[in-house]
Parts: C-alpha cells; structure tokens; sequence
C-alpha cells in the first residue's frame, strides 16, 4: 500500500461512518424531542419518561444518553418550542409588509402555550431559567420582540417607547391567565388579549374589550386556594 491510499482511503472511511453515526443519533434525538412534546402535551410533564421512549421507538439507554435526567428532557422540550416561536417570528419579520406585527405574533405565541400548558409552567423555575439554552432563546426571542416593535411603530400600530422585554412580560401575564381561567373557556383569554393590545398599540387606535369579566368562580381552585 502506498502512502497515497493510506492518507486518501482511510479519513474517508472514517468520514462516512461518523456521518452515519450523527445522522443516527440527530435522528432519535429529534424522535424523542418529538414524542416528549406529544407525551408531555397528553398527560403533563409527570409522564413517564420510558413512556416516551416507546413512543420515540428508542430504547431507554438511548434516551438516557441524551438526556440523563427528566429535567434535561424537559427543558430541551422547552428550549425547541420556544425556538420554533422565534423561527416563526424571523419568518413574519422577513416578509415585512404593511401588515400588523406584534398583536397576532403575540397572540400566536400564547396560543401555543396553551397547547404545551404543563411545560411552560415549569420554565419559570430557576434551574429552567438557568439553563444556558432557555436563556439564549430568551434573548433570541426578544430580540424578534424588538424588530416587531420597531417595524409596527414606524406604521403606526404600536406605541413608540416598549421594548421586548415590556411584551415578554405581557406574553408571561397572559399565560399566567390562560392556565387560571383555563376552565372557563377560551372567551376568558380572548378578553384578557384584548387589555394586551390596548396596552401595545399606538394611541389613538380602537382597542374594543371582547367578553365579559371573568369571576371568582372562573378561577382554577388551586389558583385561588
């Protein structure tokens, strides 16, 4: 064997089967990510974890060697579905236009929540929002905030003056509302976006409230106990 085959031959061998190996692996990742988000949305973040192993149709060593605890699980859950937000913003933001930014990005947004209520409940915690991808798609999704912001104020949708971080906590609000007044029907959310958009928009602009008040019985027991 001369010199030349051993220097060709031998990187590209070793090439292809690590390729093979990371597609492997990129593969039951994203299936794991994926049943997790199914199982976790189905019955809360108390799922089993071996539960969405079978779902992913990995083994247990397999999901454990992604992620070692339910935790890492969790947050990589949380972490995706907030970058799949953040990619429907650049989305939204690309296209540009005349059309209304802010509102219905924000009202999208909430809506997903609801649909992973369980999960973001626990982003609020500190070893959540301690974690170093949590907090980089925070910073991500603000910035999408900002460039929103920018592009409705300059048509006149949005006060000038908020920044991101006004909106996430708006965001924060009325995901907190969605899970109190979950019981009460969708209505209750509705109204609560409404005061969200009157407190967004340029001055001037006709804001009407939707719904009725929600009542003390509208409140979840645990919320109110």
């Amino acid at each position: 064997m001369t010199v030349g085959q051993d220097t060709s031959v031998g990187p590209v061998g070793l090439d292809a089967g690590s390729r093979g190996l990371r597609a492997d692996a990129a593969r039951n990742r994203a299936a794991l990510l994926a049943a997790a988000g199914e199982v976790f949305r189905e019955r809360g973040v108390d799922a089993s974890v071996l539960e969405i192993a079978e779902r992913a149709g990995v083994g247990k060593a397999t999901l454990f060697r992604n992620f070692p605890s339910k935790t890492d699980l969790i947050v990589a859950v949380v972490a995706a579905r907030m970058r799949e937000g953040i990619a429907g913003g650049r989305a939204r933001l690309e296209a540009g236009g005349s059309e209304e930014l802010l509102f219905p990005f924000v009202a999208e947004v909430v809506a997903l929540q609801q649909e992973d209520r369980s999960l973001f409940e626990v982003v609020g915690e500190d070893d959540f929002l301690s974690n170093a991808d949590v907090e980089a798609a925070h910073c991500e999704f603000i910035d999408v905030l900002d460039g929103m912001i920018e592009h409705d104020v300059a048509l006149g949708y949005v006060r000038p003056g908020i920044g991101g971080m006004d909106v996430l906590m708006l965001v924060k609000g009325a995901c907190a509302v969605s899970e109190a007044l979950a019981d009460a029907g969708p209505a209750s959310l509705e109204r609560h976006l409404s005061f969200v958009r009157a407190a967004l928009s340029a001055p001037g602009r006709d804001c009407p409230l939707t719904g009725s008040a929600p009542t003390l019985a509208d409140l979840r027991p645990s919320a109110g106990s």
